[in-house]
C-alpha cells in the first residue's frame, strides 16, 4: 500500500525529473551540432564544469557563460544557439501535474518549487512548458526558489533553511520531493520529510485525493 503523504502542509518540489521530463541525450546531441559536446558529461573539463556551476549559483551572466563556452571550444555559435541547445534538456510536463499542483493548493497546501537551474532554463519553462488552459506559474505554486537567484544549490542544508525561514514553515509540516539521494537527505538533516521520485510519475501516487479527482 503507497503511503498517504497528505497531511503535510507544506509541499517542496524539486523540477527537473519531478515536475519537468529531463532529456540529457537530446540537449548533448544539440550541443554536439553545434562543436561544444565535449564540454558536457562526464568527460567535461574542469573549466567547462566550473561555469556550469557558476551559472546555475547566479555568479556568471549568460553573456559570460557563452563566452566561456566558446573559447573552450572554439566554436562560433551564438547565444541564441546555445541557449537553444541548453533548452532541449526540457522535455514536457504533463498536463495532469499541472492539474494535481493546482488541486493540492485548493486543498490547502502550499506548495514551494525548490530548484538548481539556470535562468535560459527557467525561462523556457515559463514559457512554454507551464502554460495550460490559461494557468501559468503563480498558479502551481506559491514561492518559487531557484538556485541561480538565491545564490544556493541544492544539496547544501542552507537552501533549505533559507527556504524555511522565508516561508515560515515548519520542517515537521514540510515535505521535499526530489529525485535525487542527496537532496533527500540534506533536506532530512533540516528536520524535512522526504519522498525519492526514482520514476518521473511516482510522486503523483502519493497524494490519493488529488490522484483520484
Amino acid at each position: 500500500m503507497t503511503k498517504d503523504y497528505s497531511h503535510f502542509k507544506n509541499i517542496v518540489f524539486d523540477l527537473g525529473g519531478v515536475i519537468v521530463r529531463l532529456q540529457p541525450e537530446v540537449a548533448l546531441a544539440a550541443f554536439k551540432r553545434i562543436g561544444m559536446g565535449h564540454l558536457f558529461g562526464k568527460e567535461a573539463p574542469a573549466e567547462a564544469r566550473k561555469a556550469i556551476e557558476a551559472i546555475g549559483l547566479g555568479f556568471c551572466s549568460e553573456q559570460d557563460f557563452c563566452d566561456t563556452l566558446r573559447r573552450l571550444s572554439g566554436s562560433a555559435a551564438t547565444n541564441a544557439q546555445i541557449e537553444e541547445a541548453a533548452d532541449r534538456m526540457l522535455g514536457e510536463i504533463p498536463d495532469r501535474k499541472k492539474e494535481m499542483l493546482m488541486e493540492l493548493r485548493a486543498e490547502g497546501h502550499r506548495v514551494f518549487l525548490l530548484s538548481n537551474t539556470f535562468e535560459m532554463h527557467w525561462r523556457y519553462c515559463v514559457r512554454n512548458l507551464f502554460p495550460y488552459l490559461g494557468f501559468n506559474v503563480d498558479d502551481y505554486f506559491d514561492q518559487v526558489f531557484l538556485s541561480q537567484r538565491v545564490h544556493l544549490q541544492k544539496p547544501d542544508p542552507a537552501l533549505f533553511r533559507l527556504l524555511l525561514r522565508q516561508t515560515r514553515s515548519l520542517p515537521s509540516e514540510t515535505l521535499f520531493i526530489d529525485d535525487l539521494e542527496e537532496n533527500c537527505r540534506a533536506a532530512e538533516s533540516c528536520g524535512i520529510s522526504t519522498f525519492l521520485n526514482k520514476n518521473f510519475n511516482d510522486w503523483m501516487q502519493i497524494f490519493p485525493s488529488s490522484n483520484n479527482s
